[in-house]
């Protein structure tokens, strides 16, 4: 996870504890990252006291236009501007469950348990050169010798890992397509591949095609994150 990342988690309160200890260290030991979340803070606050202070000018003109009304009728003005009010705030905080935000919160890049490294000085075929690359994070590179060792071997878990290249490199829309092909073949990662379709799903923008593949994963309760996949729909 990035200090981005760990960022938008923090306004999400989605950190894990460790994750905590790690923002808590970077606060108070990295001054870019410290003013980093001091913009953030002040934009937020910013943002949601121009919204506030536009609706209480609203009400005020509300108010004024029934100044002659009875007390009980003034009652039910003031009671009524507290619950707009308190909407705003409601509202605000939704905003926080964007599906941008939301993938930030959730994803993480999935680890390669496919195809484990041994690190020799032998030679590397083509699927261990995509995968040392897969690993060091190098995803670009990782994408081209994927798609060799696929072309060569066939093995449609490499699919799966190419959908996560492309979500590392910010091409979800790639992302999506190659997730929908890899399901086709329904081998022991199709599971794991409908967690992170709905996330990419959610990266391009398009929540009730992520909403859909969430429900198919918490109709299987043993399926892969079913609990994160019932909760995350519970925000969207």
């Amino acid at each position: 996870m990035n200090n981005n990342e760990l960022i938008t988690n923090y306004f999400l309160n989605r950190l894990s504890p460790e994750e905590q200890d790690r923002f808590d260290y970077l606060l108070q030991n990295d001054e870019e990252f410290r003013e980093q979340v001091a913009f953030e803070t002040k934009l937020k606050k910013s943002i949601y006291q121009s919204e506030h202070e536009s609706l209480k000018e609203e009400l005020k003109k509300i108010e004024q236009g029934v100044s002659n009304k009875t007390n009980t009728t003034k009652w039910y003005l003031a009671a009524a501007s507290v619950v707009v009010l308190i909407a705003v705030g409601f509202f605000w905080n939704k905003n926080d469950n964007s599906p941008e935000k939301l993938f930030a919160a959730y994803y993480q890049t999935a680890s390669n348990t496919s195809h484990p490294i041994v690190r020799d000085n032998g030679t590397q075929n083509a699927t261990t050169k995509a995968f040392v690359a897969y690993e060091m994070g190098l995803y670009q590179e990782a994408l081209g010798l994927l798609e060799s060792a696929y072309a060569s071997s066939n093995n449609p878990e490499l699919l799966f890992y190419k959908a996560i290249c492309y979500l590392q490199n910010n091409e979800p829309a790639m992302a999506v397509e190659t997730f929908q092909k890899h399901l086709k073949f329904g081998d022991r990662l199709k599971e794991k591949s409908k967690w992170y379709l709905a996330l990419a799903y959610l990266k391009v923008g398009d929540k009730r095609q992520a909403k859909n593949v969430l429900d198919q994963i918490v109709i299987e309760p043993n399926s892969y994150n079913s609990a994160k996949a019932k909760e995350l729909l519970a925000r969207l």
